[in-house]
């Protein structure tokens, strides 16, 4: 059985040992039962993971650390930019993608979209989008976590200067081509963009087209968003192990 994993943030890191924050110490100590000389891994979230023993001093725990992880991070970086959706469905998108490999998440306000977060919930709900992410990794024994970023009107998502060096794909389902990977030159950067579930205004599309958008479809059957992310995101990873194998 593989050791159990927890996440200690990178400034909790230091002199050889990790200070477990509130939650995970609490996890550790009362719901896991564990206790000192346990073997543990722990993970930052930002590439770095470590295998050590736990150590109980008073209320704090302390993993000390014997050994270093290897980070198993793609070459190739992964962007979802999605649509908001409900708050259940969106969140399951976000565990969803974190363990198929997903490096950033970017939430979008769109025209069809009915999902509507008020700007004094935005750091909440970014702070339990992270926790979710957080957690995903914890579980698929990733060492990193993706950002999620604040939520982005599509036109000012789509004026994203970083995003000039990236092979983007929009996903419409009334695009002319059937999306086909294998016939595509790939960068090491790469966005999917996802729409909600009323689908993409064709004046979006335009716009997406006129930043460089190439623009497909997933298939002959309609899609949940959900769904379409985790396929899109599924399509493209089996690729990239092709290309890079």
């Amino acid at each position: 059985m593989s050791p159990r994993r927890f996440y200690v943030p990178r400034d909790s890191i230091r002199d050889g040992s990790a200070v477990l924050p509130p939650s995970q110490a609490h996890h550790l100590r009362h719901v896991l039962r564990m206790g000192s000389g346990d073997i543990v891994e722990v993970f930052d979230g930002e590439g770095n993971g470590y295998i050590g023993t736990v150590e109980i001093h008073g209320a704090d725990i302390c993993i000390r650390i014997q050994s270093s992880l290897p980070d198993q991070k793609s070459a190739i970086s992964i962007t979802l930019a999605a649509a908001l959706i409900k708050s259940a469905k969106f969140e399951w998108m976000l565990q969803k993608t974190t363990e198929l490999g997903i490096d950033k998440i970017i939430p979008l306000k769109t025209r069809f979209g009915e999902i509507q977060i008020a700007d004094n919930k935005i750091e909440n709900r970014l702070e339990r989008w992270n926790r979710i992410v957080q957690e995903a990794s914890k579980q698929c024994r990733r060492c990193t976590a993706p950002q999620v970023r604040k939520p982005l009107i599509f036109q000012e998502f789509l004026e994203i200067e970083e995003m000039a060096a990236y092979s983007k794909f929009l996903f419409y389902e009334n695009a002319e081509s059937y999306w086909r990977p294998d016939q595509v030159l790939l960068s090491d950067r790469i966005v999917l963009c996802l729409g909600p579930e009323g689908g993409w205004d064709e004046d979006e599309v335009v716009l997406a087209k006129k930043a460089g958008y190439q623009i497909y479809s997933l298939g002959s059957r309609t899609l949940r968003a959900e769904t379409a992310s985790i396929a899109a995101l599924a399509i493209i990873q089996h690729q990239i192990r092709l290309q890079t194998s």
